[in-house]
């Protein structure tokens, strides 16, 4: 495979598997596995993936960062407090919609992997898409059982696609992926008990 193809293919992974396309995907499956609860699905959307990507969109336009996902650890910090401040009020939001607990869920252990990302963006540059499709992942299967463990596979795809592009290493990927999982399964487990 030549390098630009490489190159191309390792861009549109990147694109699809974004958190803000992850966070689509999520909400899309919540809505699916509880019932047709479109109405919060929509919210999840709107404000985990459309308003973010809007914003890191505007923000490239006016040159406030350089690249869709800059490379740069003083770059990144505002973004993820951007991102956790629009994930919060999503919560706010879903809790009006009504939303089921694993849509709330969701929401806020969103909002928790993006300032617990942005704590380890002060001292090292872990992967964010890492993180946030192996959050994906974890929500997604919490909600639709063991079953979708093919999603699995979606966590080598994007660790290739950020090496190959060489915005991390090995390291940063792999320990994203780990903390995503983790921190997704902690903290569903601890809604799952303040709700009992």
């Amino acid at each position: 495979m030549s390098r630009l193809l490489t190159h191309r293919l390792a861009t549109a992974v990147s694109h699809l598997l974004n958190p803000a396309m992850v966070a689509l995907g999520v909400f899309l499956g919540l809505g699916w596995f509880r019932g047709g609860a479109w109405e919060p699905a929509t919210v999840g959307v709107l404000f985990y993936s459309i308003i973010p990507g809007i914003v890191l969109l505007g923000l490239r336009h006016i040159g406030f960062i350089a690249q869709l996902y800059p490379e740069d650890r003083s770059q990144r910090s505002p973004l993820l407090l951007l991102g956790a401040s629009c994930y919060l009020l999503g919560i706010l939001v879903l809790g009006l919609f009504g939303a089921p607990g694993i849509m709330l869920g969701a929401g806020a252990v969103f909002c928790g992997n993006a300032l617990l990302v942005w704590r380890i963006n002060q001292r090292w540059k872990i992967s964010i898409h890492a993180v946030g499709v192996s959050a994906g992942i974890a929500i997604l299967m919490s909600a639709g059982g063991v079953g979708l463990w093919p999603l699995v596979l979606f966590l080598p795809l994007v660790g290739w696609s950020r090496l190959a592009l060489r915005s991390h290493s090995l390291g940063q990927v792999t320990s994203g992926a780990a903390v995503g999982g983790a921190s997704t399964h902690l903290g569903l487990a601890l809604m799952r008990t303040l709700r009992s």
